[in-house]
Formats: C-alpha cells, sequence, structure tokens
C-alpha cells in the first residue's frame, strides 16, 4: 500500500533520514504483503513488529509513539 509506506516514511525520515526511512517502509510493507485490502489484524502485526525494531534506536517510550504514528490504531 503506497500511503502507508509513504506516511512511515514520512514520520520515520527526521530520525534515519529520508532515504532510509523510505527503504525500510518500503521493504517492511513488501515484507507483510501490505496492499490496499489491509486487514486490523494485520496493521496490528505490522506496528508491533516496527516498535519492536524501533526501541533499539529511539528507546521504549518513543518507538511506541513512532509506530502509532506510522500506523493507527484501528478502532
Amino acid at each position: 500500500m503506497a500511503s502507508l509506506a509513504g506516511k512511515m516514511a514520512s514520520v520515520l525520515a527526521p530520525h534515519f533520514g529520508a532515504h532510509s526511512a523510505d527503504a525500510v517502509a518500503r521493504h517492511i510493507c513488501a515484507k507483510y504483503e501490505i496492499d490496499e485490502e489491509v486487514n486490523r489484524e494485520k496493521l496490528e502485526i505490522l506496528r508491533d513488529f516496527l516498535r519492536r525494531g524501533l526501541v533499539v534506536y529511539v528507546g521504549a517510550e518513543k518507538a511506541q509513539e513512532l509506530a502509532g504514528d506510522c500506523i493507527p490504531f484501528v478502532g
């Protein structure tokens, strides 16, 4: 899903640079086969994967915030 990858890249760019953020976002979306038909369960798994990966770089609290900004909670 191009819009999700774009949103992820824009959220992550200030922390990792535009090119790295774009590459990461595209890779993660491809890995989880994110396309136009994304279900809630897949988004929750993706958000958790992203959060766990970010902890090393920005700490636990900021990782939670960034993952939520990249992939908003679906209610």
